[in-house]
């Protein structure tokens, strides 16, 4: 599967009408583009000329790599010292724990940073999201960087597949059930 252009373009539309409240974000004001991941090198210069993009549209943009606070987070757990199958198991666990893993801690992480650096009315475009597989989802990351009161509009580029609100993350099922943001299909 190659890169869809025509989908990225209306990706693009509903990110700018999702900013301008003329989109119903169905719970979070996300906008959410899956892509092939064999595209991603496509999808990171398509990522770069988007906040130009938005900046034609009379829009502030801000680009937010999460492997870089995937990297940072990980860290706390690297320093771990595992002897057994149990240890193992339960940092499998701590890893994937929704409110305190990974997805938690990385979403934390970019809170910090971008709280100094936006505007409330800044899109932020989120991408390279891949390194959160396997310990964690893309939804659990987006609902804890909203918890921590980052409530811009994100456009969230998605290492994966959609069929409506149900999200496949490098093939595999999102447990979540659904995602509340705008899925571009």
């Amino acid at each position: 599967m190659a890169w869809d252009d025509p989908k990225f373009e209306r990706f693009v539309g509903d990110t700018i009408r999702m900013a301008r409240g003329q989109l119903p974000g169905y719970g979070y004001p996300h906008v959410v583009f899956p892509y092939p991941p064999g595209e991603e090198l496509v999808c990171i210069g398509e990522l770069r000329l988007l906040r130009g993009r938005l900046g034609q549209s009379g829009l502030a943009a801000e680009l937010v790599p999460v492997a870089r606070y995937v990297a940072v987070a990980v860290e706390r757990y690297a320093r771990r010292e595992l002897r057994d199958g149990d240890e193992y198991r339960r940092l499998q666990s701590d890893l994937s724990e929704p409110r305190t893993g990974l997805a938690s801690r990385a979403a934390q992480l970019c809170a910090g940073d971008l709280n100094t650096k936006i505007t409330a009315d800044a899109v932020l475009i989120v991408g390279r999201l891949g390194p959160l597989y396997p310990f964690a989802h893309v939804s659990t990351f987006l609902d804890a960087l909203y918890r921590t009161g980052i409530k811009n509009t994100l456009a969230v580029a998605y290492p994966g597949t959609a069929e409506g609100t149900v999200l496949r993350f490098l093939g595999l099922l999102d447990p979540t059930g659904g995602y509340r943001g705008h899925v571009v299909t």
